[in-house]
């Protein structure tokens, strides 16, 4: 800060308030009770008929306020319309935003605040953060681009003073920030408003002196106006107080800034430490289940939509109600209570209802928008309209498949799909062809009619397809032709592996990988031993992991607790000309025996078995990934299950995939000891989106996870968490009450689903980024009926280069048949953009997030046909709507 706070009166903004948790400590129905009921109904009577004031955060609330108590919405309505009260943070929900996806925190936004608009008429500038575990390194981004002008926080900061200042995201995008030096309850005490006055003035920027007065589900205080007064009759001289809102306090802080041109302090990047305030990073791996379903759902809802669109500007219906739908359920996981993991058990059967909800929906929805894209196809392929470069003719073949691509950019990848014929059609599938290539099929399992033709088969196969598009395929009966000569080849050589890539050599004795890289024919280097499970001792709660040994229960490799074993009883390596695919089979008992003397006598006798697992090791002849598949049938309590990949990289950091971008994380954090005392101590674990990268700038491991994202760097090794087993919700009382938790010690059968993308170079280089969503994004395949004769491949949008990743296609809200087209740069690095359209756009133009026009985010841009080009900044989101 340039210029200090000067000398003269003080004032005081107490802002009564009550955060709204959607689940926690009570139900979803306990919740709706507490806040409409009581606090809400008492708020309403209050601020009528004194100068109380209040902040409402979040609009699901408010919509359940209209529809069961319509008489208490229409009062608030009033007091919103007066200004009495203001709506800030006006999300649909309070996101965690470290662990959805981007795109989903826009959605919160976009939907809470089109409800605001519609219902109320007014604008939310102020973004309240109240209780969301950290924030990520793009928020001041989608804040201002979503027309926030303000933002103020609980969690996450590094430097405790001054509490006011430049908030800079990845872009450069800058948003004045308050951090909430004493959380939200500053002011609920309404006896101690002096102690708190002197605790926050000690940090402040300026005279403007923000005081929040509530907490989670607190009643509104009458005498709140009574106490201000008296305040004021014995303070008011040095210090005035005013029951106000965070918009008043905002626009008095901006005007003081300007008035006597003071430089704030910038900062950059995510809010993530627990320096000042907790961020609880160990609620990234309780109750995984929850994680795993909301990626899941994020990707298939994202990927559904973007299909939707296409198929309604090929002139059939847009979903938009029932995509809607999925939308405010996938919003409610994403809830800063629900996502982490760190509510009451009963809390989470509402995510379950929605889960069923979902697969069920989305599975019906994408088979018949991509059957609606089929037939529309078809039917342009015959009459012969719209030849253009991605247009092949496919004439009339039969038994064929199409497999359709959701990403920006050309994807070739694994694919599995379920094949039915009639009897005699099909004798033998031995490949697939499209045009002049041809490829090899893994036939996984099928089943014969009595005349030996197939009556059912599932295959898998590496098709390459165009981006955000699809291709045909014809079942060949044959074997397909293949090169004289394929650089990408797959081998064994006993117990080592080898493609084009790297080797993976086994160890049977433990299942365990070697991976080294490197050509054909030159010697290898070594980049780790991958895939150990680390059983570990776990004495925590849903909010902080804590071990009171120095070492592991067990290890694969062996190292731990003397007594209990991993012991492998299966192994076996099955081969295609596509993969080579490692099983191994393993179950962790807690007590061998002999269990002394270990080095000189092997186990006679095994007992107690709580954990069995079982792994495959996938080895790709075409795709530069080692993919992993492992079942956990979880019995153990009380204990945290890691994944290890141990290399001998030596870096001070390392990067994970985050929110739009890529942030840097410190290694080695949970030995590092700080100077001072930190509200929560270091404990090496950060959330991370879809992948991490380790290297030194020469070499890399890229680990790649299906909903499992806290990792950890430690000596050199990278870990993934998959399961944490833990009792309570808090074990002392401190984080929330002291409740029992028994489905939250994850006694269940678990799938994890990861990857390893060994690299030359850094994970720019290696583009990390682009390998990740290619393992997160499936490739959807459907078999073609006989009538179907779509053309042979056709890509619908192309964004290039490769460092600008699509992030949604969608119709524009205001239902006038637009398209909203939002895409952002990966690298931090300036780029030239270029976006291809199946067809010339009939006018572009660049939006903010609410999808609304704002000179804020201008942009020229150049149309040329079917292409649209344009400048982007480092790590910047562009937002565009396109007629099309």
């Amino acid at each position: 800060m340039g210029k200090g706070k000067e000398e003269g009166k003080d004032t005081i903004y107490l802002v009564p308030h009550t955060h709204y948790d959607a689940i926690w400590v009570f139900t979803k129905e306990d919740y709706f009770y507490i806040n409409l009921m009581l606090v809400h109904r008492g708020v309403a009577e209050l601020v009528e008929k004194t100068d109380y004031k209040f902040l409402i955060e979040q609009t699901f609330l408010l919509e359940e306020m209209e529809k069961r108590y319509p008489d208490i919405f229409a009062s608030i309505a009033k007091s919103i319309k007066e200004g009495k009260i203001e709506i800030a943070d006006g999300e649909y929900l309070m996101a965690d935003t470290m662990l959805p996806e981007g795109e989903t925190l826009i959605r919160e936004i976009l939907l809470g605040k089109r409800y605001v608009k519609e219902k109320f008429g007014v604008d939310v500038p102020v973004m309240w953060q109240a209780d969301s575990f950290g924030l990520n390194a793009q928020l001041p981004q989608i804040y201002k681009k979503s027309g926030y002008k303000y933002v103020a926080f609980r969690r996450g900061v590094s430097e405790r003073k001054p509490s006011e200042f430049i908030w800079e995201g990845l872009d450069g995008t800058r948003i004045l920030a308050h951090w909430m030096p004493l959380g939200y309850r500053a002011g609920l005490d309404l006896t101690k408003l002096e102690e708190s006055y002197e605790k926050l003035k000690e940090v402040a920027a300026t005279s403007r002196i923000l005081m929040p007065s509530g907490s989670g589900v607190t009643l509104p205080q009458p005498e709140t106006p009574e106490v201000v007064k008296a305040w004021n009759d014995e303070r008011g001289e040095i210090a005035e107080m005013k029951i106000a809102t965070p918009g008043e306090f905002f626009e008095a802080l901006e005007d003081e800034i300007e008035e006597k041109k003071l430089k704030l302090e910038v900062r950059k990047g995510e809010m993530y430490s627990g320096k000042y305030s907790e961020v609880f990073p160990n609620c990234c791996s309780s109750r995984m289940w929850i994680k795993q379903g909301l990626c899941e759902y994020e990707s298939w809802l994202t990927c559904c939509e973007r299909w939707c669109t296409i198929s309604s500007l090929l002139n059939t219906r847009y979903p938009s109600e029932e995509l809607r739908n999925c939308w405010r359920m996938i919003l409610f996981i994403a809830f800063h209570d629900v996502i982490p993991g760190t509510g009451m058990d009963r809390g989470y059967d509402e995510v379950r209802q929605y889960r069923g909800f979902i697969t069920a929906e989305m599975s019906n929805r994408c088979i018949r928008v991509h059957t609606n894209i089929i037939e529309k196809e078809s039917e342009k392929s015959e009459s012969g309209v719209e030849s253009s470069q991605f247009i092949l003719r496919l004439v009339g073949l039969r038994s064929d498949i199409i497999v359709f691509n959701s990403l920006s950019w050309e994807v070739r990848n694994w694919v599995e799909m379920d094949l039915n014929f009639d009897r005699g059609k099909i004798v033998a599938i031995e490949g697939l062809k499209s045009g002049d290539e041809e490829i090899d099929v893994e036939v996984i399992k099928f089943a014969r009619y009595e005349d030996d033709t197939l009556r059912y088969a599932r295959i898998g196969f590496v098709p390459t397809v165009p981006a955000m598009g699809y291709k045909v395929y014809k079942i060949l009966e044959r074997e397909p032709k293949r090169l004289r000569y394929d650089p990408n080849f797959i081998m064994i050589r006993g117990n080592t592996i080898e493609n084009g890539f790297f080797g993976v050599e086994v160890d049977p004795s433990t299942g365990l990988i070697d991976v080294s890289m490197g050509r054909r024919g030159e010697e290898r280097e070594k980049i780790c031993t991958a895939n150990e499970l680390v059983l570990e001792e776990e004495t925590g709660d849903l909010y902080y992991h804590r071990q009171t040994l120095g070492i592991p229960l067990k290890t694969e490799k062996g190292e731990g607790v003397k007594y209990g074993s991993f012991r492998v009883k299966n192994f076996y390596i099955t081969k295609s000309p596509l993969r080579r695919v490692i099983n191994v089979e393993t179950d962790y008992f807690s007590l061998r025996w002999p269990y002394r003397l270990t080095e000189k006598t092997e186990p006679l006798i095994w007992r107690h078995k709580f954990l069995e697992c079982i792994k495959k090791i996938i080895v790709y002849k075409d795709i530069p990934r080692i993919d992993f598949i492992t079942h956990v049938e979880d019995r153990h309590p009380r204990a945290r299950l890691r994944v290890k990949f141990a290399t001998d990289i030596k870096s001070s950091e390392y990067v994970c995939g985050s929110q739009f971008g890529v942030v840097s994380r410190p290694t080695d954090q949970a030995s590092y000891k700080p100077e001072e005392e930190w509200v929560e101590e270091p404990c090496g674990a950060f959330p991370s989106l879809k992948w991490l990268d380790y290297s030194d700038g020469k070499k890399g491991l890229t680990v790649i996870h299906r909903g499992t994202p806290e990792n950890e760097v430690r000596d050199g090794d990278v870990y993934l968490t998959l399961l944490r087993s833990v009792l309570m919700l808090s074990s002392d009382g401190k984080a929330g009450p002291a409740i029992p938790v028994p489905n939250a010690q994850e006694l269940k059968r678990y799938v994890f689903r990861y990857s390893i993308y060994p690299h030359e170079g850094d994970w720019r280089e290696a583009s990390s980024y682009k390998h990740a969503y290619e393992f997160n994004t499936d490739m959807d395949a459907l078999q073609l009926s006989d009538g179907a004769k779509p053309p042979l491949r056709r890509s619908f949008l192309k964004i290039e280069p490769k460092n600008v990743v699509l992030s949604a296609l969608k119709k524009a809200e205001n239902g006038d048949g637009g398209a909203i087209l939002r895409f952002y740069e990966t690298e931090g690095e300036e780029t030239d953009a270029e976006i291809t359209l199946f067809r010339a756009p009939k006018a572009v133009r660049v939006v903010n997030m609410l999808e609304e026009e704002d000179a804020g985010v201008e942009k020229e841009l150049e149309n040329g046909g079917e292409r649209i080009m344009l400048k982007m900044k480092p790590f910047e989101i562009v937002t565009l709507r396109v007629e099309l």
